[in-house]
């Protein structure tokens, strides 16, 4: 029955077929590689743990995995704080920017029903494009598909009186997306901290050979006795 199915459709309904299956495989292969890319970056970002930690392990002044977490989780902290105060900032002037745009929108006309991606003149949602995605879909006419896309409801129009809004969400974009990779660098960090917390206070017998003399034996043998 699917055989007779696909005899049935035209090259224009296989096109489509192909098309939308081409799509599917091109999201998959974008989101496999985003995956990949984040963990490479973490890694990266992790590294940064061994040198906020590698004194105190290397001079022996902590010698246990929970001194080890305790250190470096403090470290960690302080760290975060250091580099998240500049993007706070940024998005601390986005709100400020916003509440100065919603007085000024309210102040006079009195009119409370401010919307930040409206379309009003005041309002951050002049600048952008709008569609009415009721009338998008795919329109199948005696197995003729038709692709009827969005209409366009409203043209992005710069206005001077919407700037407040403009500043506003450029620093909640861009202090946004910086907080955003802090956070995920303390993530990095975090886990790295446990993995070296198991990592180096271990004791592996992976590469212990009973039969292979001990560095000592080595030497003692090497050094010939004083007859």
């Amino acid at each position: 029955m699917d055989l007779l199915f696909l005899l049935k459709l035209s090259e224009n309904d296989k096109r489509v077929i192909i098309a939308i299956l081409l799509v599917v495989i091109i999201v998959f292969v974008i989101i496999g590689l985003l995956g990949s890319l984040t963990i490479k970056i973490m890694r990266w970002q992790g590294r940064k743990c061994d040198t906020l930690v590698s004194d105190v392990v290397r001079y022996h002044i902590i010698t246990r995995p929970s001194e080890l977490k305790r250190y470096a989780r403090i470290k960690n902290i302080r760290y975060f704080i250091v580099q998240a105060w500049i993007p706070i900032v940024i998005i601390l002037v986005g709100v400020i920017s916003l509440l100065i745009q919603f007085g000024i929108h309210n102040a006079i006309p009195h009119d409370w029903n401010y919307s930040f991606f409206g379309t009003h003149e005041d309002e951050f949602g002049s600048i952008l494009f709008y569609w009415d995605f009721s009338t998008f879909g795919l329109n199948i006419t005696n197995w003729k598909p038709e692709l009827i896309w969005p209409a366009v409801i409203h043209e992005p129009a710069f206005s001077p009186a919407a700037i407040p809004s403009y500043i506003a969400a450029i620093c909640f974009l861009v202090g946004g997306v910086w907080y955003f990779v802090i956070a995920q660098a303390y993530l990095a960090r975090t886990i790295r901290a446990y993995v070296l917390s198991k990592k180096v206070f271990e004791k592996s017998l992976d590469d212990f050979d009973q039969n292979k003399p001990t560095p000592t034996e080595t030497l003692e043998t090497a050094v010939p006795e004083n007859k």
